[in-house]
């Protein structure tokens, strides 16, 4: 009797069959060796179709004889036709396509015919088509173990579904090949079973089970499970002590008398030998053809749970090798599921956002964490809907714990095997320490320089180099009288005010603060890189710094007004590093170094707030109201030079 589940599952294929060609009936029918028939276990549109067609009578026999696929599409006419059938079911067949069902060893166990094409006719790439549902079938085929004929078979077909429904829940293989194996032996009606793995190495096959032997492991390269596992063929031996490859010392040893063998390889999906399956000594009678079956459907069961344990364990190494991957990352990680749902959460993020590593927030909704995270969270509902990945940077947060942090987001879809976005990851990076660096940096050097340093490899910018730049130096007059005017901490106080204007007046126009010498400042600009603006940037500064020191003279609570002379001179320096293999300082040294700080000294003579070189005149004319002041011998030099003031920018 069919099992209806069995019936079931192969209706649906033929459902889905006629909906894809466009049929208006489909059939399966089974190959039943011991008749010569094809049997009718699946007819859409026919109630109870129990029918039998000889192998070789019309369409479908002829397709299990020959073994490859027929298409018939003006089937009256063919000479193969058969329309007894059409008689006996008040129907009529136009067309027919029939191909034939393989098993994994690639013999033949069936047909599937498809009867009168909606539109059009049978082609070959219907085949193409059945061929496909063609492999479903066989599996559902071989699985259900559709091939026993024997009543026997039939009484016990409720143990089968138990091993089968077993295989697929159960993935331990310690529990389950001896389940599996006991069963083997009470349907073939056998007394002892036992399974064997092949050891590709040494070639022996070992004793993964066997009924009577305990704990006990048996290694071999002899017997009969040896010459099946190299012939990779079923043997039954119902008189074993007379077969020439029978190995009788495991019976000596053990005390047990083998009567009757049936032994069955185990293939991998490469059809490579696993192992070997055996059931000892038939309780009655002889083992046939019938228990053959019945063992090789268990050797597939075998078969699949070695798969499904494996398969399982690579999935559990992959998640725990995953796992252990994203909790040592030094980025936080949340996931959420489409209902929003977190998957996900490493100790990283824990820490990062101040989250008890005690509270398990997994498998909750987002909402539970506090309102401004979930804030920030709220970007993975646009990835999922449109699988765009969003990012953004900077983000400031202050935890429960008033830890103040900056970090940058990454929100990116999740994806399954299909393709399908099932979720979204959101990856955070803590920049509060690098945020905190590039401030402090800042303090020092402009930010270009800045991010040279953190974000480039290769610093060879920084090596010593010539190059054409502009210097500024600025000196604060009568700076020894406001020294004895003034006590230490006045002066200190006074000088750090001071000193943060005059470098946001530098850092503002891109210049670089090379150094502090006393009360004077030195600057420059072109360092890394020369622009063309570098003095007309320099002149700009120092305009800058005369109206930032208006506004701090302004202020009351400094102890006493100040007053600058800058000089700015434009030529050819060597800058880079420069200093010890413990500490260098980036900074210029030549010439025009010298001429600035010589032309500050002069705007006390000349009583002008400027001085700048000839060379600096020409850059900036263009940009800015000048005059001549005088032509001088500068201190150190043996030629004159012309200097000028810069009255204000036009």
């Amino acid at each position: 009797m069919k099992n209806e589940r069995l019936l079931h599952e192969v209706n649906i294929v033929l459902e889905h069959i006629s909906t894809a060609l466009d049929v208006e009936r489909s059939s399966f029918f089974l190959l039943n060796n011991k008749t010569a028939t094809l049997d009718s276990i699946a007819a859409q549109e026919i109630e109870n179709p129990i029918f039998s067609i000889p192998i070789g009578k019309g369409i479908a026999g002829s397709v299990a004889m020959r073994r490859t696929p027929i298409i018939e599409n003006d089937a009256q006419n063919s000479p193969l036709f058969d329309n007894s059938y059409d008689s006996q079911l008040n129907f009529k067949t136009r067309s027919i396509i029939c191909i034939p069902v393989d098993n994994q060893l690639g013999k033949t166990i069936g047909v599937i015919q498809c009867l009168n094409k909606r539109k059009g006719i049978f082609t070959e790439h219907d085949i193409i088509v059945l061929n496909s549902f063609a492999a479903t079938i066989s599996l559902i085929i071989k699985n259900a173990q559709l091939y026993f004929t024997s009543e026997e078979v039939k009484n016990n077909f409720s143990v089968l579904l138990d091993v089968f429904g077993t295989v697929s829940s159960e993935l331990d293989l310690d529990n389950l090949i001896p389940l599996i194996m006991s069963k083997a032996a009470k349907i073939t009606n056998a007394d002892r079973s036992s399974l064997f793995f092949l050891d590709k190495e040494t070639g022996e096959l070992w004793t993964k089970y066997a009924k009577g032997l305990k704990s006990e492991i048996i290694r071999t390269k002899k017997g009969i499970v040896s010459l099946v596992a190299k012939n990779k063929t079923s043997s039954i031996i119902n008189d074993a002590h007379s077969h020439p490859s029978f190995d009788s010392s495991i019976d000596k040893k053990t005390g047990y008398v083998t009567k009757s063998i049936l032994c069955v390889p185990i293939f991998d999906v490469q059809n490579e030998v696993l192992g070997v399956v055996q059931v000892i000594n038939k309780t009655e009678g002889v083992f046939k053809e019938e228990d053959l079956f019945i063992l090789e459907g268990f050797a597939s069961q075998i078969r699949i749970a070695i798969e499904n344990a494996q398969l399982f364990s690579q999935i559990n190494g992959m998640k725990n090798y995953l796992n252990i991957l994203i909790e040592n990352l030094d980025n936080g990680i949340l996931t959420v599921d489409k209902s929003n749902n977190i998957q996900t959460v490493n100790t990283t993020f824990c820490k990062m956002f101040d989250l008890s590593q005690h509270e398990n927030i997994v498998n909750k909704k987002i909402d539970v964490l506090d309102k401004k995270l979930f804030s920030i969270l709220k970007y993975g509902g646009d990835t999922m809907r449109t699988g765009k990945r969003h990012y953004e940077y900077g983000i400031s947060y202050e935890t429960e714990k008033q830890k103040n942090i900056i970090a940058n987001l990454s929100t990116l879809p999740m994806q399954d095997s299909n393709g399908k976005i099932v979720g979204a990851i959101n990856v955070f990076q803590d920049v509060t320490r690098e945020k905190r660096i590039r401030a402090n940096l800042s303090r020092y050097i402009p930010h270009h320089i800045v991010n040279e340093v953190i974000n480039k490899d290769d610093l060879s910018i920084m090596q010593s180099k010539n190059r054409k730049c502009t210097i500024l130096f600025s000196d604060i007059r009568n700076f020894t009288k406001l020294t004895e005017e003034l006590g230490a901490t006045q002066i200190v106080d006074l000088l750090n005010k001071y000193f943060d204007v005059m470098v946001n007046a530098i850092h503002t126009h891109n210049g670089i603060l090379d150094k502090f010498i006393g009360d004077a400042i030195m600057a420059v600009f072109g360092v890394p890189y020369t622009n063309s603006s570098d003095s007309v940037n320099a002149v700009r500064c120092a305009l800058n710094m005369f109206k930032m020191l208006d506004n701090l003279n302004e202020n009351k609570n400094i102890a006493a007004k100040l007053n600058i002379g800058v000089g700015i001179s434009t030529g050819n320096v060597i800058s880079g590093n420069i200093g010890s293999e413990k500490r260098f300082e980036y900074t210029v040294i030549g010439d025009p170094v010298n001429i600035a700080a010589r032309l500050e000294s002069e705007t006390k003579k000349y009583d002008v707030p400027i001085l700048v070189c000839e060379n600096t005149y020409h850059n900036i004319v263009d940009y800015f109201f000048c005059e001549e002041i005088d032509s001088v011998v500068l201190k150190g030099k043996q030629h004159s030079v012309k200097i000028y003031t810069v009255v204000k920018e036009k």
